[in-house]
C-alpha cells in the first residue's frame, strides 16, 4: 500500500457527494484516486465536482486495480453484494451503504467473505458518528443511566410520495423504510444495549408510488412507508421503535424528525438528529434538561475535521470515512462492521416474518 489510502469510490450518486467524499477530503491519509458508475454523464458531473480522478463503469476495473487500496459502495442494495465479493476477492477494503444486501442471507454471504478473505470491512451507519449518539454510549458504560430498562425511536421523514426508482421493489431494495431508514435504529440500538433477542413487528405501504418525478407513470410500489417494531433485548431491556418518510410537517429542512431515548433505573437521556451536539437527561424527580455533548466525543479521535466547522446534523458523516481508513492503517476491525450490518438486517427481517406471520419472532442471527 502506499503512503495514502488510495480509495475508489463505486457509485457517484447523492449519498457518496454529500457524506464519502467530504470524507476522504477531510482525512490527510486517504486520496481518491477513482470513482465508477454506469452513468457517463453523471461521471462526468463528478469529475467536475471531485477532479479529475479515474472513471470507470465497470466495477470490475474498480475490483482488478494495483493501485487502489479500498472501495466505498453507495450504489441500490442489489448491487451490494457483487461488487463487495468482487473486491474482497481481490483484496480491496471494503466499506459499504447500508442494507449490505436484499436479505439476511445475502448479508451473511457478504461478511463471511470479507471476513475469509482478511480485509477490513464496515457498514455506513451513519448515526453510530453522531456526537450525542457517541454520549449516550459513554454514558451507560459509565452506569450514569444505571440499568437501561427501556429504548425508544421514531423516525420521521416528510418525503414526496411519487416513485422511488428502484427502490421501491423487493427484488431490487428488499424493503423501503424498513430497510432505508429503521435498520440505522436497529443498529444504534444494538450498538448501545447489545442485541436484540426477539421482535413483534408490523410494516404498511400508505403510497402507490405509479407516478415519476417527471410526471410519468410506473408500476406500483412493493415495499413499505412505515415500519414499527417492538423488542426484546438479550440484557433484559426492551425497545420500541417506529420509522415512516411520509408524515407531513416533519421536513425541519430535509432533516425530519428523529428522537431516540434511553431510560435507565437511574436516569433517562435523549439523542436527537436536529441538535447532535446536545443531549437530553434527567434523574428521577426531574425534567429532562439540554446537557452539552463533552468536547472529545464532537469529533472521531485523532481527526482534523474542526466540529465547529459545517452544519452539526451533517458534518458528524465525514466521520465514518475516518473511522473506515483508521482501521485499515491500524490493523483492526472497523466499527461498524459487516457483522453489525448483518446483525441488523437479521432484525429487519424478522419484523418482515413478524408482520406477515403475526407474531412475535426470535431473531435468527447465524454468522460463525
Amino acid at each position: 500500500m502506499s503512503d495514502s489510502v488510495r480509495i475508489a469510490m463505486v457509485g457517484a450518486g447523492a449519498v457518496a457527494d454529500y457524506h464519502h467524499v467530504p470524507g476522504i477530503r477531510v482525512d490527510p491519509r486517504a486520496e481518491l484516486v477513482a470513482v465508477c458508475d454506469p452513468n457517463q454523464e453523471l461521471l462526468q458531473q463528478r469529475q467536475r465536482d471531485w477532479g479529475p480522478v479515474r472513471a470507470v463503469t465497470d466495477y470490475q476495473e474498480i475490483a482488478e486495480a494495483d493501485d487502489i487500496d479500498a472501495v466505498i459502495i453507495a450504489t441500490p442494495n442489489f448491487t451490494h453484494k457483487p461488487i463487495t465479493l468482487a473486491c474482497a476477492a481481490a483484496g480491496k477494503h471494503v466499506m459499504c451503504e447500508k442494507p449490505l444486501g436484499v436479505s439476511f442471507e445475502e448479508s451473511a454471504e457478504m461478511y463471511r467473505a470479507a471476513r475469509d478473505a482478511g480485509i477490513r470491512h464496515m457498514t455506513a451507519f451513519t448515526y453510530r458518528f453522531a456526537p450525542s449518539m457517541k454520549y449516550l454510549r459513554q454514558l451507560l458504560v459509565d452506569g450514569q443511566l444505571g440499568t437501561p430498562r427501556h429504548f425508544r425511536s421514531q423516525r420521521f421523514l416528510d418525503l414526496p410520495e411519487t416513485s422511488w426508482s428502484w427502490r421501491q421493489y423487493k427484488k431490487l431494495a428488499g424493503a423501503g423504510d424498513l430497510y432505508d431508514m429503521t435498520i440505522h435504529r436497529i443498529d444504534f440500538a444494538q450498538g448501545l444495549l447489545g442485541s436484540i433477542a426477539s421482535v413483534c413487528g408490523a410494516v404498511a405501504q400508505f403510497a402507490s408510488r405509479t407516478e415519476t418525478v417527471d410526471g410519468g407513470s410506473c408500476d406500483p410500489s412493493e415495499v413499505d412507508d412505515w415500519s414499527a417494531l417492538i423488542g426484546r433485548f438479550e440484557n433484559g431491556a426492551v425497545g420500541v421503535w417506529e420509522g415512516s418518510t411520509l408524515m407531513k410537517g416533519r421536513h425541519n429542512d430535509g432533516y425530519g424528525f428523529e428522537w431516540a431515548e434511553i431510560n435507565g433505573s437511574e436516569a433517562s437521556a435523549v439523542y436527537q438528529l436536529t441538535d447532535p451536539n446536545n443531549i437530553l437527561m434527567g434523574r428521577h424527580g426531574e425534567s429532562l434538561q439540554k446537557v452539552p455533548v463533552p468536547a472529545e466525543f464532537l469529533v472521531a479521535t485523532g481527526s482534523p475535521r474542526d466540529p465547529s466547522a459545517g452544519v452539526p446534523s451533517d458534518v458528524f458523516r465525514h466521520d465514518l470515512v475516518w473511522e473506515f481508513v483508521s482501521a485499515i492503517v491500524e490493523q483492526r476491525d472497523a466499527v461498524p462492521s459487516f457483522r453489525d450490518g448483518a446483525r441488523a438486517q437479521a432484525v429487519a427481517d424478522a419484523v418482515l416474518e413478524s408482520d406477515e406471520q403475526g407474531r412475535w419472532v426470535d431473531v435468527a442471527c447465524e454468522l460463525d
